[in-house]
């Protein structure tokens, strides 16, 4: 048996390796999509602002023409 055993004050804890190892595993899957995650952050950061005042823009401007005539 391949056990690791740990002895905490009067108790003795026996841990799985292949447990360990997929915990492990399933740790770095999670790093990995996190990071993929921020950088996915990054590049929607770096996009052109939306224009948020278009609307009212249009709005002004039909205003104007409307006056002008």
């Amino acid at each position: 048996m391949n056990e690791i055993l740990v002895e905490e004050e009067n108790t003795i804890y026996e841990l799985d390796p292949e447990c360990l190892k997929r915990k492990e595993e399933q740790r770095q899957r999670e790093e990995k999509r996190k990071q993929e995650t921020q950088e996915n952050d990054d590049y929607r950061m770096q996009k052109r602002p939306e224009k948020k005042n278009q609307n009212n823009m249009w709005i002004i401007c039909l205003l104007l023409l409307m006056i002008c005539q």
